[in-house]
């Protein structure tokens, strides 16, 4: 990458983070008034493009697992370390591709909801970690034709930073517990909205008293949006590994910005998020790769 490259895509995603930061802070004001107004549940159309923001970030980690996987089998390691790491690397392209699987076929997430079915578990399983294989397979053929020296190390931060930034939410859904639009659509005694920045209480007590999924409590931050707007990571990754990728990052950026607000406002439609929900999912995928981007600038800046 060169430096006017890097520098475009720092200027671009400075902007688009700061357009989520004034998302943010319209949500931190407006949460329940917007999700009231845009609330249409079982659009198929809006389930379609909710659920291509789950594509993004996991369907290319498993190519660049591939890659990885064909470095460590072809490293001068010995022989219980390079296989051990293969097998890491390719266990964890079956995984990628079989949890997101999961959630791309089910009904609660996935393209299940357009048509009221969904495979049992480990069918979308089993699908997803073949997916998985096969794009490990494409990452592992890759590799091989790759010259890059320092490959391993770069794809390997690629994969760590998109791993951090899906944990951190994960981690976060699970301590704020704040419920989602549509369960304060539904009606129920006792629950009520909470903003963004305070932890929820009550949750293990509604879904004991009313049969709730835990998954109805954990709004913030979205997922999905994480997910979409993890596009240029994982293009700036898939680059490294396919070099001439990389005259593309720019066209990258815009479709990751556009791609992005349609998912968010797609979530929002389907009363899964509050504006404050998918525009923080988004900045913690901003925010990740710009650390990235820092993380990489003496490497970029000696090509």
């Amino acid at each position: 990458m060169s430096q006017e490259q890097r520098s475009l895509l720092m200027r671009g995603m400075g902007m688009f983070s700061a357009a989520l930061v004034v998302l943010l802070i319209a949500g931190t004001f407006l949460d329940y008034q917007v999700a009231q107004a845009v609330y249409a549940p079982s659009n198929p159309l809006v389930i379609f493009v909710s659920t291509l923001g789950l594509f993004p970030m996991c369907y290319p980690a498993c190519i660049l697992l591939g890659a990885l996987a064909q470095r460590s089998f072809a490293s001068e390691k010995s022989q219980p370390l390079r296989i051990a790491g293969t097998v890491l690397y390719v266990a964890l392209a079956l995984l990628f591709g079989a949890l997101i699987t999961n959630a791309v076929l089910s009904m609660l997430e996935g393209f299940g909801g357009i048509y009221g079915f969904e495979p049992p578990k480990p069918v979308r399983m089993g699908i997803g970690a073949v997916i998985g294989g096969g794009l490990g397979t494409l990452g592992f053929n890759a590799g091989k034709a790759n010259k890059s020296k320092d490959l391993a190390r770069n794809v390997l931060m690629v994969i760590v930073v998109l791993a951090a930034s899906y944990a951190l939410v994960e981690i976060t859904k699970s301590f704020m517990q704040r419920p989602r639009p549509r369960l304060l659509f539904a009606g129920y005694e006792g629950i009520e909205f909470c903003p963004w920045y305070q932890k929820c209480s009550g949750a293990s007590d509604f879904m004991t008293t009313y049969g709730i999924e835990k998954d109805a409590f954990k709004s913030f931050p979205s997922g999905h949006s994480l997910q979409a707007a993890s596009m240029l990571t994982a293009f700036y990754g898939l680059s490294l590994v396919y070099p001439r990728l990389r005259e593309k990052l720019g066209l990258a950026l815009v479709v990751e910005v556009v791609f992005s607000l349609v998912v968010m406002a797609c979530r929002m439609i389907l009363g899964a998020h509050f504006l404050s929900d998918v525009s923080m999912g988004a900045l913690v995928s901003v925010a990740a790769f710009l650390i990235l981007m820092a993380l990489q600038k003496p490497r970029l800046q000696q090509e």
